[in-house]
């Protein structure tokens, strides 16, 4: 694999491709014409040789910015970036856009070609996608369950805003009822207390959803505001308290038993991504297992359907269901 696919993410690599062809041309269809690349500290001047640069020169717009000081600076700060404790891939970014820095500074800024190069791999640089590009399978796997964890955290640091402002909807839409049309308070009273964000949530989520959302949509037409965006609050506050209102807790107070083996047996799977720290992974190891063992008789580990709920919650499900029998 070469050194573009291997490092470039792919929306970017076929430009850089195109970039490098015009700077080099080519001896035949893919390979460029070889360079003879000077000495690094022979391109920068005495000042720009002593010069630490801590953040990465933002990529301009025109090429005729690209000027000496600007490539120098350029050099400068990746001359320092490679020496940091940073990823492989991005080690091998970096020689990439270094041979380009010093291929425009030998050429000299009236080369726009050679500018034009330094521009493209700027804006790798500086892209989100360049540090989301997976070099494996596995990387893969790894970055799709950081990204997981941190949408996770954002519910958490944010998410007592979403309920807020949905509970400020129901109070708005309450008052707007009052006198309104029949299909305005039918919405009311669809949206409003007893029933959950979160029991709406799953509703919405559902295949038959449809008079729910109509009713959503009723709702956002009175108060004159986006469907689309409180749709959108719903399904986050769902999402936030199916997460943080203790799922475990709550299956093992329903004795949904299927359902808290597979919720333990995946917390289990994917705890290795969730914690770096081996001696906090033990420690979660062991207190997951231990409700594990506390409520089912495991016969394979690895398949949550041979987790046979054990005396205590068979014990647990015959008292709920006399309780019920009780209360009817």
């Amino acid at each position: 694999m070469d050194l573009i696919s291997s490092t470039v993410p792919d929306d970017h690599a076929e430009e850089i491709k195109k970039r490098l062809r015009e700077r080099d041309g080519s001896d035949d269809e893919s390979h460029p014409r070889k360079r003879v690349r000077a000495d690094t500290q022979v391109l920068l001047s005495s000042d720009a040789a002593g010069l630490e640069v801590e953040e990465p020169p933002k990529p301009e717009e025109d090429l005729n910015q690209y000027n000496v000081e600007r490539l120098q600076r350029g050099l400068s700060y990746i001359n320092g970036a490679a020496k940091r404790k940073i990823t492989p891939r991005t080690q091998e970014f970096l020689r990439l856009h270094k041979d380009a820095y010093k291929v425009a500074l030998e050429s000299g800024t009236e080369d726009k070609a050679s500018c034009a190069v330094v521009q493209a791999l700027d804006k790798v640089y500086y892209s989100t996608s360049f540090y989301l590009k997976p070099r494996s399978a596995e990387e893969f796997e790894k970055l799709q369950a950081f990204v997981k964890l941190r949408r996770l955290e954002l519910l958490a640091n944010y998410g007592d805003y979403l309920g807020q402002e949905l509970q400020q909807i129901r109070a708005n839409l309450k008052a707007a009822a009052k006198g309104a049309t029949a299909d305005v308070q039918k919405a009311n009273l669809e949206l409003a207390p007893p029933r959950t964000w979160l029991a709406i949530a799953d509703e919405l989520a559902g295949a038959d959803m449809g008079d729910l959302r109509k009713h959503v949509y009723t709702a956002c037409g009175v108060l004159g505001m986006d469907a689309h965006h409180m749709l959108w609050l719903i399904e986050q506050w769902g999402d936030r308290n199916r997460i943080f209102h203790n799922q475990v807790r709550q299956y093992i107070t329903d004795c949904h038993w299927p359902a808290l083996a597979t919720q333990i047996w995946r917390d289990l799977k994917e705890l290795p991504n969730a914690v770096v720290d081996p001696d906090d992974l033990a420690k979660y190891e062991t207190v997951l297992v231990s409700v594990q063992n506390e409520y089912f008789d495991v016969f394979d580990k690895d398949d949550p359907q041979h987790w046979l709920p054990n005396q205590k919650a068979r014990d647990l499900l015959q008292a709920k269901v006399a309780k019920l029998k009780k209360r009817a």
